[in-house]
């Protein structure tokens, strides 16, 4: 077990205060202050500006490569595709926010962004929280490591937009620190466990291809509600499983079938049938006719693509299906690894590729910040020269991490453990959909895959400052008992 903390009486108030104003200034310096940054619309903000009348005053034309911070509020900025999405309520409330107190016409993006912001310093004040049984100084070490990661512009950039990845990163983290911080009590506390089903709900329903993985937050709040002994403990781990269940099943059923058949035409004719020596033959398995094979190469987003006919979109969509994708992958496993072999080496590294500043900064198209980039540079790099690395670290992580909780005796480190094994599962499923799923614009879609990679590195580095700290404490001990003071 732990060996007493003699650093458990310092004032953490102080600490963790100057922490947070250190945060709170980073992202207020690259989100909300003159010179700020966001991140350039690829398409998909009208799923979330849409529905709120909001639309960018570049009416679209400076997608990829210019970040757009002004929208233009009105009848004719109204656009609803009725894509679920979690982002919504925060894209809500700061749009209201503003119109109440500011501007009637247009709508400022860093009103949202200071509203993401908020929400980033409270998962970190979370974080904050989690690393309270090291010592001092491997405390600030940590708490440093952490804004070096997770204050990186590859991560803030995001704020400061309407893409539905945002709720999945703020909930996703928030709802891991939470599980460690539960893990590691005696007893679930109330409140950190309504938060915690909070934030997974938050990432569950950001958008269907993150609800997949709510089984894993589910597990956790029903293990939760097992451990605890209090019965009002268990109703709450109860209602989050519900809350679970059911904003799944609602993100995923209320997702369009159009919305999905998109993702499985770009799938299909620009990674399976494009690199495929029997396109016919395949096309065939997927359910679809030998003549479909000429559309090879192509995509939804493609001027002259047969999507927009809604003859052929109808039949598209009647015929192919996902369980059918799943089977082809069955029969053809090396079609599959050869996928995400080449999704790992030529997409995985593509992390940061659309433009951070507005037009009117003089910048070139698509230009990015280098400010607070150091990770992000850093992690790209080292895709480039080896991306077969992430393979081996997420074997090791998935492999001994459950074989080291087993064993260990200090519940703060077996809950690290557990923990990092979780966010392992859901980096690797977020990798396999991503790259097995969809063809179009994969190296944005692996974002999730990122966050959750960078969340085991950080979760191994507590891990490892924690034994070190608990091996010092044991050998200053034994040699304490060893060598007793002389007696007068």
């Amino acid at each position: 077990m732990d060996l007493p903390n003699r650093y458990d009486r310092a004032p953490s108030a102080w600490l963790e205060g100057i922490f947070l104003l250190l945060c709170a200034a980073i992202l207020t310096w690259q989100l909300l202050l003159p010179g700020f940054i966001g991140m350039a619309n690829n398409g998909d903000f009208p799923k979330v500006a849409g529905p709120l009348c909001l639309e960018g005053a570049d009416r679209e034309t400076e997608k990829f490569e210019y970040f757009q911070p002004v929208y233009v509020r009105g009848p004719a900025s109204c656009y609803n595709p009725h894509i679920p999405s979690s982002e919504i309520v925060p894209a809500w409330l700061a749009s209201s926010l503003e119109l109440v107190l500011g501007d009637k016409t247009h709508f400022d993006i860093r009103w949202l962004g200071a509203l993401h912001a908020l929400i980033f310093t409270a998962v970190y004040y979370l974080l904050l929280l989690l690393l309270r049984p090291l010592h001092l100084v491997a405390r600030i070490v940590m708490a440093l490591a952490a804004l070096w990661i997770f204050a990186d512009v590859g991560f803030v950039a995001y704020l400061n937009t309407f893409y539905s990845d945002v709720p999945a990163m703020l909930g996703g983290l928030a709802a891991i620190f939470l599980a460690v911080l539960l893990a590691r009590s005696q007893r679930a506390g109330l409140p950190l466990l309504g938060l915690f089903g909070l934030a997974a709900l938050f990432f569950v329903t950001s958008k269907a291809q993150h609800a997949l993985y709510g089984a894993i937050p589910l597990s956790a709040a029903i293990w939760f509600g097992w451990r605890s002994r209090n019965p009002r403990g268990r109703l709450v781990a109860g209602l989050v499983a519900v809350a679970l269940v059911a904003g799944m099943i609602w993100v995923i059923g209320r997702t369009p079938g159009w919305y999905t058949a998109q993702s499985r035409f770009n799938l299909i004719f620009l990674k399976i049938a494009r690199a495929s020596t029997t396109p016919a033959q395949d096309l065939r398995e997927l359910g679809l006719n030998e003549s479909d094979a000429r559309y090879s190469g192509m995509h939804v987003y493609l001027p002259g693509n047969p999507m927009l006919e809604e003859a052929y979109r109808n039949r598209f969509y009647a015929h192919t299906s996902y369980s059918k994708v799943a089977m082809f992958y069955l029969r053809h496993p090396a079609r599959a690894i050869r996928i995400l072999r080449s999704d790992l080496r030529l997409e995985a590294p593509l992390r940061r590729v659309y433009g951070n500043f507005p037009k009117s900064y003089g910048r070139p198209p698509g230009a990015q910040t280098n400010q607070f980039g150091t990770w992000s540079s850093l992690r790209i790099w080292f895709f480039q020269l080896w991306p077969e690395h992430i393979a081996v670290w997420y074997a090791l992580a998935i492999l001994s991490a459950p074989w080291l909780a087993i064993y260990e005796k200090s519940r703060f480190r077996s809950a690290l453990l557990w923990t990092t094994l979780a966010v392992a599962l859901a980096g690797a499923g977020e990798f396999c959909v991503a790259s097995l799923a969809d063809g179009a614009e994969t190296f944005r879609h692996l974002w999730m895959f990122h966050v959750f990679t960078d969340v085991t590195i950080f979760l191994a580095l507590v891990l490892v400052a924690s034994q070190v700290q608990h091996c010092v404490s044991h050998a200053r001990s034994s040699g304490a008992s060893l060598n007793p003071p002389p007696a007068f």
